[in-house]
C-alpha cells in the first residue's frame, strides 16, 4: 500500500491543488503527517494561492514606528489561513463567516491565483460589503447626511449595480470605533476584528488598484495593494478622508462615552482598555481617541 509519506512532492502538491478554496479542507491536510506539514509549510506562496481561490487576501498593514512594543512581524498567508478559519468557527456575523459566498461560483471558475491585469471593459463587481459598509442603510438618512460627505464616489471601474446611496461617513467611522462588552461578536466595530470581512477581497476579480471618481468625474481616491485590493484596504482609504471636524469628533466622543458608561469604567480607563486590542494586523488606531484623552 502506497502512504503518503512515500509519494513524491509533484504528487502532494497536486492533491493541493485540487483542494485550491477550501481552507479548512487545507489546514486539516496539514495536520494529517509531518511530511505533508513540512511540504506545505515550506513555502507561502500556496497559501496564498489557497486564500486568493478562497476570496481571501492580505490587507496592506499600516507603517509602524519601531517603537512600538509587541508589534508583530508581517503576517504569513500560511497563518492567516489558519486565522480565516479559526474566526469562521466563533463569529456570529454570517456576512463575515460567509463572506465570500457571493462569489464563491465565480471563483471556482476562475483560473488564475494572483490578480493580474484587466481589460479596462471586463465587468467588475464590487463585493456586497463594500455597500453595505459604508452607504447608508436609508434614502431618508443618506439624504440628511449629504454635507458629511461631499463626494459621490464612482469606483473606477464601475460596480454593478451602481451605489444605491451616498457613502455615509458616520457609517464608515462606526467601523472603526470600538464595539459594545456584552456584543462583541456581533457587530462590525472595529471591522479590523473580523479577519474574514476585512480580508475579502473588495471586487471581483480581485485588482490591485482601484480608482474612485466624484460626480465630476475627478479622482479623489486610489486604493492600491499589490497582492489584491481588500474590503479592509477600501474600508481605511474612506476613513481617510473623514474630516477632523466637531460633528465626527463629538459623535465618536459620545460612543465612547457610552461604551465607557457600560462596561463600568472611567473614560480614560476604557481608552486604555481598548487600546490594546489593535486587530488581527495589530495596526488599528481608533479614531479621535488619542485627541480625545488627552484633552480630558
Amino acid at each position: 500500500m502506497v502512504s503518503l509519506s512515500s509519494c513524491a512532492d509533484a504528487v502532494l502538491l497536486n492533491i493541493w491543488q485540487h483542494l485550491l478554496g477550501d481552507l479548512p479542507t487545507h489546514l486539516a491536510l496539514t495536520q494529517t503527517c509531518r511530511r505533508l506539514r513540512e511540504l506545505y509549510e515550506r513555502d507561502d506562496k500556496i497559501w496564498q494561492s489557497a486564500c486568493f481561490t478562497a476570496g481571501f487576501g492580505r490587507p496592506l498593514r499600516k507603517t509602524l514606528p519601531p517603537t512600538v512594543p509587541g508589534a508583530v512581524s508581517e503576517l504569513s498567508y500560511r497563518r492567516l489561513a489558519r486565522l480565516l478559519v479559526n474566526h469562521a468557527a466563533v463569529c456570529e456575523i454570517r456576512s463575515c463567516t460567509k463572506a465570500n459566498a457571493c462569489f464563491a461560483e465565480h471563483y471556482s471558475r476562475w483560473p488564475y491565483t494572483r490578480t493580474r491585469p484587466l481589460h479596462h471593459n471586463h465587468p467588475l463587481d464590487f463585493h456586497p460589503l463594500y455597500f453595505y459598509l459604508h452607504f447608508s442603510q436609508s434614502h431618508a438618512g443618506s439624504q440628511a447626511r449629504q454635507t458629511i460627505h461631499p463626494h459621490t464616489p464612482t469606483p473606477s471601474p464601475s460596480p454593478s449595480p451602481p451605489p444605491p446611496a451616498l457613502p455615509d461617513s458616520v457609517s464608515i467611522l462606526l467601523t472603526h470605533l470600538p464595539t459594545f462588552p456584552e456584543s462583541r461578536y456581533a457587530q462590525y466595530g472595529p471591522l479590523c476584528t473580523h479577519p474574514n470581512a476585512s480580508c475579502a477581497f473588495a471586487t471581483f476579480p480581485p485588482v490591485d488598484r482601484l480608482e474612485f471618481e466624484n460626480g465630476e468625474g475627478d479622482v479623489f481616491m486610489i486604493v492600491e495593494n499589490p497582492e489584491g485590493c481588500t474590503v479592509l484596504d477600501v474600508n481605511r482609504a474612506l476613513a481617510e478622508l473623514i474630516p477632523f471636524d466637531d460633528h465626527h469628533l463629538e459623535f465618536a466622543l459620545a460612543h465612547y462615552q457610552e461604551l465607557a458608561f457600560t462596561s463600568g469604567l472611567s473614560l480614560p480607563q476604557f481608552a486604555e482598555t481598548i487600546t490594546r486590542d489593535r486587530g488581527f494586523l495589530d495596526d488599528h488606531e481608533y479614531p479621535f481617541l488619542q485627541h480625545i484623552t488627552a484633552h480630558l
